[in-house]
């Protein structure tokens, strides 16, 4: 009986010694924490600083998370950078209070959700244990995707259908223009057919039948007048007074009356939605046990996780004149 439980104290060592590998300095180097399943979240802490974290309640209350600041970081709640590049950060060798830091913790009692979010820590649940970072290098890689995926400037085109170039010759391609022609009346006003209007064949609104659609013509009633004279700049909208004759009709639609603003110069300002997809590892980090052990481990590259930011309006810059 004790030959066996010999034996299996023995196999237990092996295994253990099969998960960790020793430095030549007698730090650990562990492959990961369990925290595989949990996803990082964030949170705004004084303008620029950041909370990223993970939580773990399966079986083991145990909590990651990264507090850092710089000025590359951005004010909107919900997102981390809204620059794509790579931005690296460097992990103090003291764990001091400093503007960077890493803190592994486990608990006696579930963790719960908004443990790392309010102004005051709370009391409970207790930390059984912390590691504080001790030295490390922050990697974060971000890259810009489109809010919608399939009309990303919600025009009412799906992209897959959205004429491919750049209509006004704005710089902006039409997939990303709310404005495809130039004439300050968007692109979705200018899609869908009134009453017995003539449309394309495709269905587009076509107000002088020209077999161009409206939101293709810079001129959509076929007058002298170019739409984009004919809609005033103080509401830049085709449904303002001034825009209209007696019976309702507005001027930019109206072959036979025609009204020109000619001090326009303003064009309607393009924005899309976006997301901002940051991934973060941490180089050499190394993290220190605060029970006074002076225990160390350390982690070659750990992988921090994924963070996608929530929707978030750019402003898109026309980076040429317009053909108008």
């Amino acid at each position: 009986m004790l030959k066996t439980m010999a034996m299996r104290n023995y196999i237990f060592i092996l295994l253990v010694l099969i998960g960790f590998t020793s430095c030549d300095d007698g730090d650990i180097i562990i492959n990961n924490f369990d925290f595989e399943d949990a996803a990082l979240k964030s949170c705004n802490k004084d303008g620029k600083s950041k909370v990223l974290y993970k939580i773990n309640n399966e079986n083991v209350f145990e909590t990651i998370s990264l507090k850092f600041s710089n000025t590359a970081f951005s004010e909107v709640a919900g997102a981390l950078i809204t620059t794509p590049g790579e931005l690296t950060l460097s992990l103090p060798s003291s764990n001091a209070d400093s503007d960077a830091k890493l803190v592994y913790r486990t608990y006696d009692g579930n963790v719960p959700n908004d443990y790392f979010c309010g102004d005051i820590p709370p009391s409970t649940p207790k930390v059984i244990e912390e590691f504080l970072s001790i030295g490390g290098t922050i990697v974060i890689k971000t890259d810009e995707e489109s809010g919608n995926t399939t009309d990303q400037d919600r025009d009412g085109i799906l992209d897959i259908d959205e004429q491919v170039g750049d209509t006004d010759g704005d710089g902006i391609p039409d997939i990303q223009d709310v404005d495809d022609d130039g004439d300050n009346v968007p692109t979705k006003d200018e899609t869908t057919p009134v009453d017995d209007e003539p449309e394309t064949a495709n269905g587009y609104r076509d107000t002088d039948g020209d077999d161009n659609p409206n939101y293709l013509d810079n001129n959509d009633d076929g007058d002298d007048v170019l739409t984009k004279f004919e809609v005033t700049m103080d509401a830049q909208l085709p449904t303002a007074v001034s825009n209209r004759n007696e019976a309702g009709v507005p001027f930019y639609l109206n072959r036979f009356e025609s009204i020109e603003f000619i001090d326009v110069t303003a064009i309607l300002p393009n924005s899309l939605t976006v997301r901002y997809r940051s991934i973060i590892t941490i180089e050499n980090l190394q993290l220190q046990n605060q029970n006074g052990s002076g225990e160390e481990v350390s982690f070659e590259s750990y992988d921090f996780g994924e963070f996608t930011s929530g929707e978030v309006d750019k402003d898109i810059t026309p980076t040429t004149s317009t053909s108008n």
